[in-house]
C-alpha cells in the first residue's frame, strides 16, 4: 500500500515537470516567432513598397494579428503605409496613407 502511494507521488512529480518543460519550451517559440515576425514584416514590406528600399530601412508599428490575416503599418523613405497580408505572409498588400 504504501509502495503504491509512493509510486503515485512519482508519477505526479515526474508529470509536473514535464508539464513545466512543455510550457518553457511553448514560451521559448513564442518569443523566437514573435522576433522572426517582425524581420518577415519588415523584409515583406519593402518588397512591396518598392523601390531601392532595404528592410533595414523600414520602421513597423501597431500590427493587429487576427487568425486569418495580419495588419501593420509600415514607415519608409518614401512614406507611410498601411499593410495587411494573410497570415503567412503571402499576399502582401501597402496602401501610401
Amino acid at each position: 500500500m504504501l509502495n503504491r502511494k509512493l509510486r503515485g507521488h512519482k508519477q505526479e512529480k515526474l508529470m509536473s515537470k514535464f508539464k513545466m518543460i512543455c510550457i518553457l519550451v511553448f514560451i521559448a517559440f513564442a518569443i523566437m516567432g514573435c522576433a522572426n515576425t517582425a524581420a518577415n514584416l519588415q523584409r515583406e514590406s519593402a518588397r512591396n513598397i518598392g523601390g531601392n528600399i532595404s528592410a533595414n530601412q523600414v520602421v513597423i508599428s501597431d500590427v493587429d494579428r487576427s487568425i486569418t490575416e495580419v495588419k501593420w503599418k509600415a514607415s519608409g523613405p518614401s512614406g507611410n503605409y498601411d499593410c495587411k497580408a494573410d497570415d503567412m505572409l503571402r499576399s502582401v498588400s501597402c496602401t501610401k496613407q
